[in-house]
C-alpha cells in the first residue's frame, strides 16, 4: 500500500486525490478503532485517545469534543515551533479525525461481539499504526503525540524515529493510565503501543530488517563532495561509489552507495532534500551484511 501512496502523482488532481486519500484512510483508521474497539472493550492507549479517555473518565463530556479540543492545543504548540506549512498539514487530519469520531460515534456498532481485552488491543495497535504511518507518508500528522512527536523530532532528536518518540510518550501516557484504570489495561494498551510503533515503522520506511542500501546520484560534483562529507563525518557510515551513466542522455555520474541502519537513512534522506532536491536516490532493504563493523562472516549462519 505505501510504495502507491508514495508515488507522487504528475497532475494537479491527482495529488489531490493522493492527499484526499491519505487523510480518509489515517482518519477512518484512527477514528474507527476507538469508537467500535477500544471504548466498548473498556481499554485505553496512548497519545490522544488515552488523554481523552482519562478526561471522560472523570468529567461527562463527549469523547469527540474532548479530542478536538486538545488537538487545537497541539496544532498552536506546533504552529510555534514548526511554522506556518507544518500547521497546513495538521489542520486536515486534525479536523477530519473528531468529524469521523463525532460519525461513529452515532453509530450502533462494535467490532468484536464479545469482550476480549488481548484481540482488541492487538487490533488497535494494528489501527493505530495503520492511521499515522499513513499520515506520515504524506506528512499529515493527527494533532496528538503523532504531532508532538515530530515537533520533538524536528526540533530535538533528530536522529530518532518518528514512531518511536511516539511510543515513549504514550507508554507514559499509559503508565499514568494505570492509575486510573485497571492495571491489565494499561498493560494491554502497552502492547498497543509497540504494535502501533512497529506497524508505522513498517509503512514509512519498509519492513527492512536491520540495514538498508541507500544509493544516491548527487546533482552536482560539488554536492556529490557535500553528501560524503556528511555520511562519513557526521552520520560516521563508510561511503563507496562507481561511474554510472544515464541511457537517455549518455552522461555520467558517481553513485554513491552507503550501508546504514533505516535510522541514518532518514538522516541522510531529510540532509539530502534539504542541500540537493534534485538528487537522484534509492533505499533497498538488506537481510544481512558481512563485513568490518557488521556481521562477522565466519560467526553468522547463512543457510
Amino acid at each position: 500500500m505505501h510504495r502507491s501512496l508514495l508515488r507522487a502523482p504528475k497532475t494537479k488532481a491527482g495529488k489531490f486525490l493522493r492527499e484526499a486519500l491519505i487523510v480518509i484512510v489515517s482518519a477512518f483508521f484512527g477514528s474507527s478503532v476507538q469508537i467500535f474497539v477500544m471504548i466498548p472493550n473498556g481499554m485505553t492507549s496512548g497519545g490522544m485517545p488515552g488523554i481523552a479517555r482519562l478526561i471522560t473518565h472523570f468529567l461527562p463530556i463527549s469523547y469527540s469534543l474532548v479530542y478536538y479540543t486538545l488537538s487545537m492545543i497541539v496544532l498552536i504548540i506546533a504552529g510555534l515551533t514548526m511554522g506556518r506549512a507544518e500547521v497546513r498539514r495538521i489542520i486536515a487530519l486534525g479536523f477530519a479525525y473528531p468529524i469521523m469520531l463525532f460519525i461513529f460515534e452515532h453509530i450502533d456498532y462494535v467490532f468484536l461481539k464479545s469482550p476480549d481485552p488481548f484481540l482488541a488491543a492487538l487490533l488497535i495497535g494494528l489501527f493505530y499504526g495503520i492511521a499515522t504511518g499513513v499520515g506520515y507518508i504524506g506528512g499529515y500528522s493527527s494533532g496528538g503525540t503523532d504531532t508532538l512527536a515530530r515537533v520533538f523530532k524536528f526540533k530535538l532528536f533528530n536522529h530518532l524515529r518518528t514512531g518511536d518518540i511516539q511510543m515513549v510518550m504514550d507508554i507514559i501516557i499509559i503508565g499514568i493510565s494505570a492509575f486510573v484504570f485497571d492495571t491489565n489495561v494499561a498493560m494491554y494498551a502497552i502492547v498497543t503501543a509497540i504494535i502501533a510503533a512497529r506497524v508505522i515503522s513498517v509503512i514509512t520506511v519498509g519492513y527492512s530488517g536491520k540495514f538498508v542500501q541507500f544509493d544516491i546520484i548527487a546533482s552536482t560534483k560539488e554536492k556529490e563532495e557535500a553528501i560524503t562529507e556528511f555520511v562519513l563525518h557526521d552520520v560516521d557510515r563508510a561511503v563507496t561509489s562507481h561511474l554510472s551513466r544515464g541511457e537517455y542522455t549518455k552522461e555520467e555520474r558517481r553513485t554513491l552507495t552507503i550501508i546504514c541502519t533505516p535510522a541514518e537513512s532518514i538522516r541522510i534522506k531529510k540532509y539530502i532534500a534539504e542541500n540537493d532536491p534534485q538528487a537522484f536516490a534509492t533505499v533497498m532493504p538488506i537481510t544481512t551484511v558481512w563485513g568490518k563493523r557488521f556481521s562477522d562472516i565466519q560467526e553468522v549462519d547463512n543457510t
